[in-house]
């Protein structure tokens, strides 16, 4: 037999390898074999009807939290990836330097969900925030540690996080990021994630510390000093300049005003699209909303009229590059891990919901149907 499954007769939808189309997927040894038109059936030792339905490379979420305040979603982080479609997931500092082999422990006893992280500047990460933020006081701050950090566990770390915000950081210059680049570049160039919620800096003065590759995340906010100026109008130059030279612009859902439909809508309307969709998922966003999951996410911004191809791009080869796992996750293309996701586009009428109470009535929203992680199936909707 050639193959180990077929999938069969799907919608392929796989903008970063460049395959569009009515197509059959060949798996073997937890790769993909083939992709074509029509494959022998007789080749292979079990077939999997997707007749119907959009085949994705299995999603990859560049920010969830499956650490944070030491424990969350925790051993939860494969029933909620996979309800989302989501194959491989990064944890946006959750850890610092102090418990990151805290994180590798859950990663490696309780995760399938293939997971890369960042390291918090701070190292204690993100652990009783609601109480302080981990960088409120200086000697939280640990930018060598951080880099070790990195160094020591190239498997699972690929950069640095930075969350600025009020009460977060333990002054409102721009020397927190500029601390947290040097961590990234003691730790050989790798990109840091800056969260920009309601930053007391204008955003301009954040990004002129920056680099391509690193990030911005969270920047469909609708506080202060976001991508748009004062009146919430336009984007800023700054923000569409910082993009073209390779800043990358994350729309990390989350709760707590991270994400407003008002200002999607103007950016959008603006030509502006966030180069990553993600969901900021922790154990309460997954139960209680708005965000549910990534494919919810996802029909939110097809709501606005991002074309479907472009919001699979922004959730599978964009975020796969920036985990370091080019070519290997977010692609169906042969030679691929054979991540796979079977996906609905439901008509219908749901009210979504963003983080500051507005609503909307999509009338199409995806569901992720079954999930195959390395050619074997991790989630079945049928099943639960």
């Amino acid at each position: 037999m050639q193959y180990d499954l077929l999938i069969c007769d799907g919608e392929i939808v796989d903008p970063g390898g460049g395959l569009n189309g009515r197509m059959d997927i060949g798996i073997a040894g937890g790769k993909i074999a083939a992709v074509a038109p029509a494959l022998p059936r007789q080749e292979a030792r079990a077939t999997l009807s997707a007749k119907g339905r959009f085949v994705t490379p299995g999603l990859v979420d560049v920010h969830a939290h499956i650490f944070v305040n030491a424990s969350d979603m925790g051993a939860n982080t494969d029933r909620f990836c996979g309800a989302g479609g989501v194959t491989t997931v990064c944890d946006a500092g959750s850890a610092g330097s102090a418990n990151f082999a805290g994180l590798r422990f859950v990663v490696e006893q309780a995760v399938r969900t293939r997971t890369r992280a960042f390291v918090n500047l701070s190292a204690i990460g993100i652990t009783a925030t609601s109480r302080c933020g981990e960088l409120a006081h200086f000697p939280y701050a640990d930018p060598e540690g951080c880099a070790r950090t990195i160094a020591e566990n190239r498997d699972l770390a690929i950069g640095v996080k930075l969350r600025y915000g009020p009460g977060i950081v333990w002054e409102y210059t721009t020397e927190p990021v500029k601390l947290a680049r040097r961590a990234a570049d003691m730790a050989g160039g790798v990109p840091m994630m800056v969260h920009i919620t309601d930053t007391p800096l204008p955003l301009p003065e954040i990004l002129a510390c920056m680099k391509p590759g690193d990030i911005i995340t969270h920047c469909f906010h609708g506080r202060e000093h976001g991508i748009m100026g004062p009146q919430k109008e336009m984007v800023l130059k700054e923000v569409v300049e910082a993009q073209r030279h390779g800043i990358i612009f994350n729309c990390a859902h989350g709760r707590g005003g991270h994400f407003n439909f008002p200002l999607i809508e103007k950016a959008l309307d603006q030509g502006f699209l966030p180069d990553t969709i993600s969901t900021d998922m922790t154990f309460t966003t997954a139960t209680g909303g708005p965000v549910w999951d990534l494919t919810t996410t996802m029909s939110k911004l097809l709501h606005f009229g991002v074309p479907l191809d472009e919001v699979v791009r922004r959730a599978t080869a964009t975020p796969a590059k920036i985990l370091g796992l080019d070519g290997v996750v977010g692609t169906l293309r042969p030679g691929a891990n054979a991540d796979v996701a079977i996906l609905e586009l439901r008509d219908g009428d749901w009210e979504l919901r963003d983080t500051d109470g507005n609503a909307i009535r999509a009338k199409r929203r995806l569901f992720a149907e079954r999930v195959l992680k390395d050619g074997r199936v991790r989630y079945d909707r049928q099943s639960g």
